[in-house]
C-alpha cells in the first residue's frame, strides 16, 4: 500500500427578549418599574414590538376579549385549582396565551400585565416546543424515505440489480452519495459496498485498528532517520513477508470475469485471519476494507466493491499483512479473463520490469532518489508515464516510515541504502498522462485522463553486499503472463 507524498485528513430567547426591550417606551418603563407580580418577581420591562403577542386587558364578561384575535379568550375558572403560569396565584379568570393557544396547549394567565412580565421565561417554552414538534416531522419524513428505501431502492442497489450509470438511487447509499456530483475520467463507476470484516479479538492488532489513527507512525514522522531493524526484527519481517507472498497469490487465483472484488477482500481477509494475522489496510485511517483492488483506470487504493471483474479488466491487488508485530507489503497488476489489448499487455509488463530495473541496483551506499531515475528512464522509452503522487517507502514495525521512494527523475528523496533497511517499491505506471485525480471516497485514485494504469510492488532488504526481495514470486506462484523467471535469481 503506497505512501502519499503529498500528505503532511439560550441563545434565541435572549435575542427575543433584546427586541422585546427595545420596544418599551420611557413612560411605561417608569409604570412597570413599580411593578410586581404576586410571587414578588420584579419584571420591568415590556413590549409593543411585533413579536410580542398584544393583549387588550378590556373585556365583558362574555368568552371572548374586544379584539381582532378571536383565538385569545378569558373565561371563568371552572377548576379552582388552576393557577397562573406567570405568578403562580390561583385563577379566577383565565387568560390564555395566544401561542399556546394554537399549539393546543393549556397555558393560563392572570392578567395581560402579568403575561407580558412573564414573556421572557414564558417563550422558552414556545422554542422548545417548537423543536420538539420539528424533531418528530423530521423523524417521520426519514421514516418515510426509509420506507421508500426499504421497498424500492434495496432492489435497485442489489448486485445483480444495480445499474451503476444510473444515480437515481446513489442518495440512499452512504458510499455511493459522495459520488452523486463527481464528473468520472473515466468508465469506471463505484459499486455498493459490504461492512466492515471482522476480526477476532486473538489477532494481534496494529495501534490504529481500533482507532484508525496509526499513532506511533505519526510519532516516528517527527524524526528524519531511516530505521535499521535488528536480526530478530529482520527474522519476523520475512516471515511476514512470505504469509503476504501466499495472500497474494491465493487472491491471484481468485482471479477471473464475474467474482466481484468485494468476494475477493472477504476471502483474502478469511485466509489472512486463519494464519494469525492482521490485514494492515484495515481502519489505517479509516480505509474500509481488507485489501486494495485498482481495476483499469485506477491507480491505487481502490475500495472493493460489487462490481464484477470483466473480460479485458486488469486489475491491482494490493495485499499488507501485520505478523508478529510487523508490516508486509506487495501488490500486483494481473489481466482479467482472454480479452486483453494489446496496449494493456506492454503497460503491465513495463510496469513489472521498470520494478525489476530499480531493485537490480539496490545495494549498501546507493542513493534513494536514483531509484526515480532508473525507473521513469525505463518507463519513458515506452512511452509511458510515472505517477509522482505516491511513492514507496520504510515499512516493518510501522505500515508507512522513512525512507519516502518516489519513483520519477530528479526528486529529491533523501537517504543512501545501508544494511538494515527495510523498504518498498512500488511504480505506478500511466498508459496515458501521468496526473491523477482522487475519488470523493477521500481513498480511490484515478488517472486524470481515463486510461490505463499499473503497478508492481515488492518489500525489499537491504544487505551487506546487496538486497533482497523479501516478498519475491515462489516457483509455483501462478504467472503474469509473461517471463518473470529472473526475479528468482535476486536474493
Amino acid at each position: 500500500m503506497s505512501d502519499n507524498t503529498k500528505q503532511s485528513n439560550n441563545t434565541s430567547s435572549n435575542q427575543n427578549y433584546n427586541n422585546i426591550s427595545k420596544g418599551c417606551d420611557t413612560k411605561k418603563e417608569q409604570v412597570l418599574e413599580n411593578q410586581k407580580c404576586s410571587n414578588n418577581i420584579d419584571f420591568s420591562k415590556c413590549s409593543n414590538n411585533s413579536d410580542f403577542p398584544k393583549c387588550d386587558n378590556t373585556y365583558e364578561d362574555s368568552t371572548s376579549l374586544k379584539r381582532e384575535d378571536k383565538n385569545i379568550e378569558i373565561e371563568e375558572s371552572s377548576n379552582n385549582n388552576l393557577v397562573c403560569k406567570g405568578c403562580g396565584e390561583n385563577l379566577t379568570k383565565k387568560l390564555s396565551c395566544p401561542v399556546c393557544l394554537k399549539n393546543k396547549i393549556n397555558s393560563y394567565f392572570c392578567n395581560q400585565e402579568c403575561f407580558k412580565r412573564s414573556w421572557k421565561e414564558h417563550s422558552k417554552m414556545h422554542k422548545s416546543e417548537k423543536e420538539n414538534n420539528e424533531k418528530d416531522e423530521n423523524k417521520g419524513t426519514k421514516q418515510i424515505e426509509k420506507n421508500n428505501f426499504t421497498e424500492i431502492t434495496i432492489k435497485e442497489l442489489l448486485p445483480q440489480n444495480y445499474d451503476p450509470t444510473n444515480r437515481k438511487y446513489w442518495i440512499y447509499d452512504n458510499h455511493l452519495s459522495n459520488f452523486i456530483n463527481y464528473d468520472f475520467t473515466g468508465n469506471l463507476r463505484p459499486w455498493p459496498i459490504s461492512k466492515m470484516n471482522y476480526v477476532p479479538d486473538h489477532i494481534e492488532k496494529p495501534d490504529y485498528a481500533i482507532t484508525s489513527i496509526p499513532a506511533s507512525e505519526l510519532k516516528y514522522k517527527r524524526k528524519s532517520d531511516i530505521y535499521v531493524n535488528n536480526s530478530d526484527e529482520i527474522e519476523r519481517i520475512k516471515e511476514a513477508c512470505i504469509l503476504g507472498r501466499k495472500t497474494l497469490d491465493y487472491a491471484h487465483s481468485l482471479v477471473c470475469p464475474g467474482i466481484t472484488t468485494d468476494e475477493i477482500d472477504k476471502k483474502v481477509h478469511d485466509f489472512i485471519i486463519k494464519n494469525n494475522a492482521y490485514p494492515s489496510p484495515l481502519n489505517y485511517y479509516e480505509f474500509p476494507k481488507s485489501c486494495c483492488t485498482s481495476v483499469n483506470e485506477i491507480v491505487c487504493h481502490g475500495i472493493p466493491d460489487y462490481r464484477p471483474l470483466k473480460n479485458g479488466d486488469i486489475i491491482n491487488i494490493d495485499i499488507s499483512v501485520y505478523y508478529k508485530g510487523v508490516h508486509a507489503d506487495l501488490n500486483e497488476t494481473y489481466f482479467v479473463g482472454e480479452n486483453i489489448s494489446n496496449e494493456a499487455k506492454q503497460l503491465v509488463e513495463t510496469c513489472y520490469f521498470s520494478l525489476m530495473e530499480a531493485i537490480k541496483k539496490c545495494k549498501p551506499g546507493m542513493l534513494y532518489k536514483n531509484l526515480g531515475n532508473i525507473i521513469d528512464a525505463y518507463v519513458s522509452k515506452k512511452h509511458f508515464s510515472v505517477i509522482r503522487t505516491y511513492s514507496g517507502h520504510g515499512v516493518g514495525k510501522l505500515f508507512h516510515s522513512n525512507p519516502t521512494i518516489p519513483h520519477f527523475r530528479k526528486n529529491k528523496a533523501v537517504g543512501i541504502m545501508k544494511p538494515g533497511h527495510v523498504f518498498t517499491i512500488e511504480p505506478m505506471i500511466n498508459q496515458g498522462h501521468y496526473a491523477d485525480v482522487l475519488w470523493p471516497d477521500k481513498w480511490t485514485c484515478a488517472t486524470a485522463d481515463g486510461k490505463l494504469s499499473a503497478q508492481f510492488e515488492h518489500t525489499l532488504l537491504v544487505t551487506q553486499t546487496g538486497v533482497e526481495i523479501l516478498t519475491k514470486r515462489f516457483p509455483d506462484s501462478p504467472s503474469l503472463g509473461f517471463d518473470t523467471k529472473d526475479e528468482l535469481y535476486i536474493m
